[in-house]
């Protein structure tokens, strides 16, 4: 099976206690899917669970975009500014 690089950026890295991780996935996987595995991975992430924004490739993606085999998943934490 081939994989998706992960990149925790912030507090979700301080979470995730890694900065990146590579995760199996299959042809046909949602973000939303590869949100569980990921959860079930680090489950010190799911309390920031509704404050994350996710990016497949370089673009903010929504939980039913599919992820593909070789994609780049960046979980982005809230990011506060003014």
């Amino acid at each position: 099976m081939q994989k998706v690089r992960v990149l925790f950026f912030g507090a979700a890295a301080d979470r995730a206690g890694v900065r990146e991780v590579e995760i199996p996935a299959a042809e046909g996987v949602t973000l939303g899917e590869l949100w569980a595995a990921l959860a079930r991975r680090h489950p010190n992430l799911s309390p920031m669970r509704e404050s994350l924004a996710f990016a497949v490739n370089g673009e903010y993606a929504s939980e039913e975009d599919p992820v593909r085999p070789g994609d780049e998943v960046a979980v982005l934490p809230p990011v506060s500014g003014g």
